[in-house]
């Protein structure tokens, strides 16, 4: 194993952007070089070093990583925006150096850096969860490499600090330096994701905002692909969209299962699943366990992604970044089949190494507490809470954080990653 490491230097307090590849290493592009004596695959990685607080997901910097051959020629590439890290696989090297180039593709933080490693993918530096043998899956019987999926308690609470106007179709809210008391998006208020007589009636006035992260722990991802345009229908069509999960034999075959309900999100024009992860706030009961629910958030549906590289920096579980939201929640991998013969989809995941993170500011990430009066809470996130996905270990994963709720902010008070899942 490898390292190395680099910082961007900003001098100005406006944000860097930088070109989306290196046709020459320029501003806030450096070059690395390692000589491998060996073919056996290795990983490349990079990860931002400025975290949230107490060590959480920052998505204010990130990097675009490519890796160029002995001979010179770019053979691999990580990028995309929404991640603290990037990461890509060889898996036939070839002996000689390699040049690594990691440039900016967004630094907001002043200080923004990171650290990199190589790393050799035999033990003792590759050390992946052992497959799920003995099950059989879409017919086949055999071992599988099964995502393990995990919840982190919901941290960045608040009840204030939007911009009053819609959300943007990217997900994320306008700009504004002026810290407001607005907790809920226009078009959240209103209910225009469902909307019907009672949401325009009884709009939601004041929205429990928090961010969460969904882990894959396990020895496989956690894949599923949306219908674009098929035999069978089109994900456009309400009702007709429905998700295949695809996992992996240990041998590397691909095999399908159902994997429950996905939508179209006109608002923001792409494609969410619907079965990942669901959030619920309880009273807490006299012995200090999870009381009965006082509200439910009104996200339904998730664009799967690799954002928060977790797995930086350990021999599993670790992985390629292979998801990016944008586009990869939009547009479908085969766009245009040919003579009608072929299936269309959008392919959305989470590697292992990685967690799909929703930010505080994600339309829809909240629950409504417009009628909730001031008290203490649990703030529960539930991972696959339809059990529709085939996971190795326990099919459902809860996480809490207890919070103090006032009439004008909210606190958080305690957190635990792992709690009885709530009947």
């Amino acid at each position: 194993m490898l390292t190395f490491a680099g910082a961007v230097d900003n001098p100005t307090p406006l944000p860097v952007v930088g070109a989306p590849a290196p046709v020459t290493c320029a501003a806030e592009c450096k070059e690395f070089q390692f000589t491998t004596a060996t073919t056996q695959p290795f990983l490349v990685g990079v990860k931002s070093t400025v975290t949230g607080p107490n060590g959480t997901f920052n998505p204010n910097d990130g990097f675009n990583l490519y890796l160029y051959g002995p001979d010179g020629a770019m053979v691999g590439e990580a990028n995309g925006i929404g991640a603290n890290g990037q990461s890509l696989t060889i898996s036939r090297a070839v002996m000689g150096t390699y040049t690594i180039v990691v440039s900016v593709s967004y630094a907001e933080d002043p200080n923004a850096a990171y650290a990199g490693e190589v790393r050799l993918m035999k033990s003792p530096w590759w050390s992946p969860p052992p497959p799920t043998c003995g099950i059989t899956v879409g017919g086949t019987n055999g071992c599988f490499e099964l995502p393990t999926i995990r919840a982190l308690p919901p941290y960045d609470l608040t009840t204030a600090g939007l911009p009053p106007a819609p959300s943007s179709p990217l997900g994320f809210p306008f700009p504004t330096t002026v810290s407001t008391p607005t907790s809920c998006y226009a078009d959240e208020s209103l209910g225009l994701d469902n909307p019907s007589p009672a949401t325009l009636a009884q709009p939601t006035l004041r929205c429990l905002r928090f961010t969460s992260d969904v882990q894959d722990v396990g020895a496989g991802a956690l894949e599923v692909r949306l219908p674009w345009l098929t035999t069978s229908g089109s994900g456009f069509v309400p009702g007709q969209c429905q998700a295949q999960q695809v996992v992996l034999t240990s041998g590397g075959q691909q095999v399908t299962r159902p994997a429950g309900p996905c939508e179209f999100h006109p608002e923001h024009a792409h494609f969410h699943y619907k079965d990942l992860v669901s959030y619920s706030l309880h009273q807490v009961d006299g012995a200090g366990g999870i009381g009965a629910p006082v509200a439910t958030s009104q996200k339904e549906s998730f664009c799967l992604a690799d954002d928060d590289y977790f797995g930086f920096g350990t021999g599993g579980p670790n992985g390629p970044r292979t998801y990016i939201g944008q586009p990869g929640c939009n547009v479908p991998t085969n766009p245009t089949p040919s003579g009608g013969s072929e299936n269309s989809y959008v392919v959305e995941g989470v590697t292992p190494g990685w967690g799909d993170v929703y930010t505080w500011d994600t339309p829809d990430q909240y629950v409504d507490v417009t009628t909730v009066p001031p008290g203490t809470y649990d703030l529960v996130e539930e991972t696959n809470p339809n059990g529709a996905l085939l996971v190795a270990g326990s099919p459902k994963t809860c996480a809490v954080t207890q919070l103090q709720l006032t009439a004008d902010s909210v606190k958080a008070i305690s957190s635990q990653s792992s709690v009885t899942c709530p009947t």
